[in-house]
């Protein structure tokens, strides 16, 4: 498989500036009446042309604030857009992060309802848990390998508050990185020699039986670690850290596929290091 240069990853966000409180809010709320009626609603970026990736982060912030505030809890944090795969698919030339929330997780083997969405496709990952708290403008690769204490493959359902995935890098970042549900196979122990593989891993994504997309680790910026990396000096800049327990998805390794209502997914590795994990979409 062919491996494409990865973006850079040493620099990262510069620390957010302030954007107008009030707009803010008002965007969020946007992103949230969309999400709940399931009625997407035009770029943001049409209307606020002004508004940057500082300001998309304090839009996504806002919500997270207020999903906090009502009782959800936080399970994690996902890094979208690490694949040229998807970069392209989407047309955006970067990075960016999301918040996952327990009320997003969906159990191994159970079921996506499509009806609570606007237009979900599905992507297979690798997902990492630390176990200890990692923060810091030049947190490296090394430093992450030493904090990983397991890994699962994942599949992230995708989904855009925004109509027809017209989006600006500032529109899927206010958006929460267009992440809506996350499935995760049971954990392994990460060994040093699972953790070196992680680049050269194979992971696919199967609809009923059929592999319909698939990619390396290396596909992640080069390495899976690299992009938990990434998130730690980007989550400092805008004064947040990394935690013990969270889980992290380091982004596809593949292209985003729709999602089939009556379809069964399932992702898998070639190697058979990582269990195998299925869903049923509804």
């Amino acid at each position: 498989m062919q491996r494409h240069a990865p973006v850079a990853t040493n620099a990262v966000l510069a620390a957010p500036a302030s954007p107008d409180a009030q707009l803010v809010e008002e965007l969020a709320a946007v992103l949230r009446r969309a999400e709940a009626g399931r009625i997407p609603v035009a770029p943001l970026t049409e209307e606020y042309e002004d508004l940057d990736l500082a300001g998309a982060y304090a839009v996504q912030e806002a919500n997270v604030r207020i999903r906090l505030a009502a009782g959800e809890h936080l399970v994690g944090r996902k890094v979208g857009l690490t694949s040229l795969a998807m970069r392209e698919q989407l047309g955006l030339p970067e990075a960016s992060f999301g918040t996952l929330f327990q009320s997003m997780v969906i159990p191994d083997g159970g079921t996506i309802d499509t009806r609570e969405l606007i237009t979900p496709r599905a992507e297979a990952e690798v997902g990492l848990v630390l176990g200890r708290r990692l923060s810091g403008p030049r947190v490296t690769d090394a430093e992450v390998r030493a904090a990983v204490t397991q890994v699962a493959l994942a599949v992230e359902i995708i989904d855009s508050r925004i109509a027809d995935w017209h989006v600006s890098q500032a529109d899927t970042v206010a958006d929460n990185a267009s992440s809506a549900r996350v499935v995760v196979g049971r954990p392994v122990d990460a060994t040093d020699d699972l953790l070196t593989g992680l680049r050269d891993e194979c992971v696919g994504l199967y609809a009923d039986g059929e592999r319909v997309a698939f990619g390396l680790g290396a596909e992640v910026l080069g390495d899976p670690l690299r992009a938990v990396a990434w998130l730690a000096r980007t989550l400092h800049a805008h004064g947040s850290a990394l935690h013990p327990g969270e889980l992290l998805l380091t982004g596809s390794v593949h292209a985003s596929v729709p999602l089939t209502p009556g379809s069964r997914l399932a992702v898998r590795s070639d190697t058979g290091r990582l269990p195998g994990l299925t869903v049923t979409v509804r």
